[in-house]
């Protein structure tokens, strides 16, 4: 939670920004047009929202873009459960590995079976988040094990 990350969003976004901007809007609004406190306060948080709403849309928009990319297939119709992708998942591994096994330096051959596969595993993750999985709390865990191992650049 206190990343690099989190400190620059809520010293920069909420303590410079909107402190610094609510408290200058207040002053305005209160000491220079004589606005009355509450709804100088009401008028100031108002104004700020209306900016705020795309200042921070942006920024989570940014932050959460990885997790628009998790999902580059299509849903599919229809009901499926655990087991079900489970088999799915088997079935396309086999199909990609024979496959690739057969010319493995040339990805015309086996890309179609190598993107079902990851299809099927799509289809998987979206069926653990329709169950109510945090599937992101899980893939937070797994990329700070790997930063701590040093696998990332």
């Amino acid at each position: 939670m206190f990343s690099r990350e989190w400190l620059i969003y809520v010293f920069g976004r909420w303590v410079l920004l909107s402190g610094i901007a609510g408290a200058l809007i207040q002053y305005l609004f209160s000491d220079k047009f004589l606005i009355p406190t509450i709804p100088a306060f009401l008028l100031n948080q108002f104004l700020l929202a209306c900016v705020f709403w795309y200042v921070d849309r942006y920024i989570f928009q940014r932050h959460f873009g990885r997790v628009k990319e998790i999902f580059k297939f299509p849903r599919i119709k229809g009901t499926f459960d655990i087991n079900d992708q489970f088999s799915k998942i088997s079935q396309e591994f086999s199909e990609y590995a024979e496959d690739y096994e057969k010319t493995p330096n040339n990805p015309h051959a086996w890309l179609n079976r190598f993107l079902d596969l990851a299809h099927a595993v799509e289809m998987t993750e979206r069926v653990l988040r329709d169950k109510g999985i945090n599937v992101d709390a899980e893939y937070y865990s797994i990329i700070k094990e790997n930063q701590r191992r040093g696998l990332y650049s």
